[in-house]
């Protein structure tokens, strides 16, 4: 029983070890940037939309959002392809309700 124990925890470590180097770092700045320079909202509504983004899609699918919205057609497309249909659809319909409910969490939306 102690072998199985020592085993289990083995393979947990091993499994967290393999995992720390994928990357889960959002671009909060990036996304910031992109949202005011491709829309007319503001930068306290961006910043409120990109933490909502990190939310609600995994890394890629932000880094899709981005790309999609600096109109980075050949980033986006790499991206699309590793992207199962959830989250593509996910990040292609962020932007028709992530700002408006930031617009309404800052009292900006009467």
């Amino acid at each position: 029983m102690k072998i199985n124990r020592i085993l289990l925890f083995a393979a947990i470590t091993l499994s967290a070890t393999a995992f720390a180097g994928v990357k889960l770092k959002y671009d909060i700045e990036g996304f910031i940037g992109a949202c005011l320079a491709s829309s007319d909202l503001s930068r306290a509504v961006c910043e409120c939309t990109a933490k909502k983004a990190t939310e609600e899609l995994s890394p890629i699918g932000f880094d899709f959002l981005v790309a999609t919205l600096e109109k980075d057609g050949e980033k986006s497309l790499s991206l699309r392809r590793k992207l199962d249909q959830a989250e593509l659809s996910a990040a292609g319909m962020f932007m028709s309700h992530g700002p408006d409910l930031c617009a309404e969490e800052l009292g900006l939306k009467g």
